[in-house]
């Protein structure tokens, strides 16, 4: 082990020091967000995911030919940085990588603070581990977790505009569409009651997609998810502790009219009245949506503006850019 990591790590100080701005980068990871890691694969990079803990799930997204699950470290290929999404045991793992293979590690944080929680320890506990490098979903999750712009990075979400867009062929039909898995058990963070109270007490027609047993399943393919939100007039968004869903703004670059609740990161997103309807009240929610399902004009009105604001603020080239642009600075001033 000591002469692998020897070798190793003159090898990896050669590589940087022969990189070009243009060279594919090998990056060590872990399965953590299907979805999103599909995005960060059109960086171009090879993406090695070391399998521990959660596992790429296809239900969710195909597995991108430039992601590669491996079970052991292959040490023929010369790694440039380790790249962690989460704080639990894969930090350890990172750091056994970092000392193995002398690279840098880059610590992306997608959650917040977790409610249930005392908050102050999560948040201390969190300052402890050091890193190479931290950087975060939103500015909003950033400083929950205490850090700011001069020690931590923000790469805010990336849409693929050419894939997420509106149909016009296709007509709207008055539904109100919510996209959740496993809704019930995450009422938490992801408002199953509040969804409840919206929608029970009244006639509104919803659609759901999502695993949760007994109500819906997951879309069997992005395509049947796209043309479920090119074919509804809604989408209802009842997140209670999440910096920003991708579903929501997934439903936003395909030109949905959207009704949220209105915290965290959303109402950076989301102008009330402008492209959305934002209230954390459900009798207000309620109107909104009721308003918007008989209101098509109204509704295409804020739908054109939502998917007009990813196209702007959130693309996928400006999330490519952002990506490569910290990976090749990280790596550039590592050592």
């Amino acid at each position: 082990m000591t002469a692998k990591a020897t070798s190793q790590s003159i090898k990896s100080i050669l590589r940087r020091a022969s990189l070009s701005d243009i060279d594919p980068l090998n990056i060590l990871t872990f399965c953590t967000h299907e979805r999103y890691e599909q995005n960060l694969c059109q960086t171009g990079h090879n993406f090695y995911s070391v399998k521990e803990g959660k596992l790429w799930n296809t239900d969710y997204a195909k597995i991108p030919s430039n992601y590669f699950p491996i079970s052991e470290v292959p040490f023929h290929i010369n790694f440039d940085l380790v790249l962690c999404h989460t704080s639990c045991n894969r930090i350890n793992t990172s750091y056994q990588l970092q000392d193995l293979l002398n690279i840098p590690i880059i610590r992306h944080t997608h959650v917040l603070p977790d409610i249930r929680y005392e908050m102050s320890s999560q948040i201390q506990g969190f300052n402890q581990i050091e890193v190479t490098h931290e950087s975060f979903i939103s500015a909003y999750n950033r400083n929950a977790w205490g850090k700011n712009e001069y020690s931590a990075s923000v790469i805010e979400h990336g849409v693929d505009c050419n894939f997420w867009k509106p149909d016009d062929t296709i007509k709207r039909n008055p539904v109100c569409l919510s996209v959740v898995n496993d809704w019930p058990n995450r009422d938490w963070c992801c408002g199953w009651n509040l969804w409840n109270q919206v929608v029970k007490p009244s006639s509104i027609p919803v659609k759901v997609y999502g695993n949760n047993p007994g109500l819906s399943e997951a879309a069997s393919s992005l395509q049947k998810l796209r043309t479920g939100y090119q074919t509804s007039a809604v989408f209802l968004n009842t997140s209670l502790h999440s910096p920003v869903p991708t579903a929501l703004m997934e439903a936003m670059a395909c030109g949905c009219a959207i009704v949220s609740t209105n915290n965290c990161m959303i109402p950076d997103v989301i102008t009330h009245n402008k492209n959305g309807l934002l209230s954390n009240d459900p009798l207000e929610l309620k109107i909104f949506c009721e308003r918007l399902l008989f209101d098509p004009d109204e509704a295409k009105r804020l739908g054109d503006a939502a998917r007009k604001t990813i196209e702007e603020d959130f693309n996928l080239s400006k999330f490519i850019n952002s990506w490569n642009s910290m990976f090749r600075s990280v790596i550039k001033n590592y050592g």
